[in-house]
């Protein structure tokens, strides 16, 4: 059950490195996830767009979309990467 446990690390000044490397993992493996669903979503649009002869503005649509659904993913890999840098140096010291 361990392996289970929440490994996002609160924002209170408790967190260790440990824990936020094992965040940081987790999030990069979602945000590699998210990238593979995007490629795939366009390629489908791409396949669509030509078979049924829609506009080009199919493929924007998708970004966007894509941008709203997983941009707070995205934030929150860029707030636990600048973290992890933060740590890394304080721990380096």
């Amino acid at each position: 059950m361990a392996a289970l446990r929440n490994v996002t690390p609160a924002a209170a000044g408790t967190e260790d490195l440990a824990t936020v490397e094992a965040a940081y993992r987790k999030i990069l493996r979602t945000i590699i996830g998210h990238s593979v669903f995007f490629v795939v979503c366009c390629v489908v649009a791409i396949v669509l767009r030509k078979m049924f002869r829609m506009p080009p503005a199919l493929l924007t649509v998708a970004f966007f979309v894509a941008l709203l659904l997983f941009g707070g993913d995205l934030i929150r890999f860029l707030n636990c990467r600048s973290r992890l840098r933060r740590l890394r140096e304080q721990h380096d010291l």
